[in-house]
């Protein structure tokens, strides 16, 4: 009797120190998966995100902007009247500015084209996220990083590029019309704006990069649902401010100008303007 109670007294000591450590292990097991779930989990709730559409709108001063309007209806800042019957541009690297310090870019590059409507609005893929933002900042035309021959098959196609011999690349604006000049005939004007060139003390080309960027001033916006960034292109600004231009000193043939070009370059930082909605 005495052995059999010493062998029910081994097994079932043996039997526990199989099962402890199984216990053990299923313990621990049960331990890290609940690390692992607390740590996969958020400690603050992802923020809602939200659509933007943006839109482009165009006037001269207190004026819509029409095309082909007659009687040459807008005055520039040297009280010289004309009108408009080409405007197309290009604006990129739109961003968005949160307060937390990220960033949020809306496509690469918008290119609006006064006569095709469709242009005058875009639907960005980006999702936006909710929050307070400091402010609005574009580029118009292009960087040199992607100021690029022959990039863009959209832009090729609407014959958008910048001539070789004056720095290559593409147009940032074309701004055209008729004006009355100084013998009070109607005189033809082309405000074209891209790769500013001039020469050297050797007579060599150099090429200046004409782009700008601008954090657009009272740009702070909150965002909580879907809404809309709606610009307005101002033209008359290009003539003003801090310099007004001449349209008799530069009126068709401004490209390979380079004081024409640096000028629009430092009159165009106010022509945009934009409001959240």
């Amino acid at each position: 009797n005495q052995l059999l109670i010493k062998q029910i007294k081994y097994k079932k000591m043996k039997s526990f120190k199989i099962k402890y450590p199984i216990v053990l292990l299923m313990a621990g097991a049960l331990f890290l998966t609940s690390c692992d779930k607390d740590d996969e989990d958020p400690l603050t709730p992802v923020p809602a995100t939200y659509k933007t559409t943006v839109t482009f709108n165009h006037v001269s001063g207190s004026n819509a902007l029409t095309l082909n309007a007659p009687n040459t209806p807008y005055t520039n800042a040297m009280g010289q009247k004309y009108n408009v019957s080409k405007l197309r541009y290009l604006v990129s690297d739109v961003t968005l500015h949160h307060s937390n310090g990220t960033e949020i870019e809306l496509e690469q590059y918008f290119f609006i084209d006064i006569s095709k409507p469709e242009t005058f609005s875009f639907t960005p893929s980006e999702n936006i996220p909710e929050g307070n933002y400091t402010g609005v900042s574009y580029t118009f035309g292009f960087n040199s990083e992607d100021n690029v021959d022959g990039a863009y098959t959209d832009l090729n196609a609407a014959n958008w590029n910048w001539p070789a011999m004056l720095g290559g690349g593409y147009h940032f604006m074309q701004l055209e019309g008729a004006f009355i000049d100084s013998s009070n005939n109607s005189s033809p004007f082309a405000t074209h704006m891209g790769t500013a060139r001039k020469f050297d003390a050797n007579n060599d080309p150099v090429y200046e990069d004409n782009h700008f960027t601008v954090t657009l001033p009272n740009s702070s916006f909150e965002v909580n649902s879907d809404f809309k960034l709606e610009f307005t292109m101002d033209i008359n600004e290009w003539y003003t401010n801090p310099t007004n231009w001449d349209f008799n000193q530069y009126g068709a043939g401004i490209m390979p100008v380079y004081d024409a070009q640096i000028l629009l370059n430092t009159n165009g930082k106010d022509v945009l303007t934009v409001v959240k909605k």
